[in-house]
């Protein structure tokens, strides 16, 4: 993932590039943990959207300036009906 955002010199003002879908909250929190640790020397922003954590109404304010998200397909799905301008038409 890493790999072809930086080659296509993906940078924060293209929104969304990636989603890595993750059945669980836990293996969603370890993707994100690795992803921030790889990443690092990138610029890239990374996000985490998962249920029983914060409110989708502060994640909704975020989430279009996130390159990459980690998010689990409930939180994913509630996303894409409850925010208006959650755009993923750029995915890599």
């Amino acid at each position: 993932v890493l790999e072809k955002l930086y080659r296509a010199r993906w940078g924060p003002e293209d929104g969304v590039g990636c989603i890595i879908l993750s059945p669980t909250r836990e293996l969603a929190s370890q993707l994100f943990k690795v992803l921030e640790m790889v990443g690092k020397y990138h610029g890239f922003s990374a996000g985490r959207l998962i249920g029983g954590s914060k409110s989708v109404d502060i994640e909704k304010e975020r989430v279009n300036g996130i390159n990459i998200l980690v998010c689990t397909p409930g939180r994913l799905l509630q996303h894409m009906d409850e925010t208006p301008n959650f755009d993923c038409s750029q995915l890599q």
